[in-house]
């Protein structure tokens, strides 16, 4: 069952991966102020389904813990490394650990529809 969990976040995060580098090339961050927003979204599930792939077992606490330290840790390297583009950046990191929230949401409802039902 770990198998489909794993090849998803793989298919995923080639996704990610092909819109990160497009939305660099072609400035689509700095175009498009909402660009973000559905990035940081598959962000979340990417990162939700890796972390159930790893979890197959129904353990809430393991997978939210995991994300929290992924997504702090993601915004945290944005911090570092000067990536923030907000002349906002507090409301601009809220707004980023919602939609990574919402992503995860979406794969923990599915997760516990599928895989975790039993528990």
């Amino acid at each position: 069952m770990r198998l489909p969990w794993l090849a998803a976040a793989l298919i995923l995060s080639a996704v990610l991966c092909a819109l990160q580098w497009w939305a660099v090339t072609d400035f689509l961050y700095w175009r498009y102020d909402w660009f973000d927003v559905p990035m940081h979204y598959l962000g979340g599930i990417t990162l939700a389904v890796f972390s159930a792939a790893l979890l197959m077992h129904h353990r809430p606490r393991g997978f939210v813990g995991l994300l929290v330290v992924l997504f702090i840790g993601w915004e945290i390297f944005e911090y570092v490394f000067g990536i923030q583009r907000e002349s906002n950046y507090p409301l601009d990191t809220l707004i980023d650990l919602v939609m990574d929230t919402l992503g995860a949401l979406t794969v923990y409802v599915i997760g516990r529809l599928t895989v975790w039902r039993s528990h």
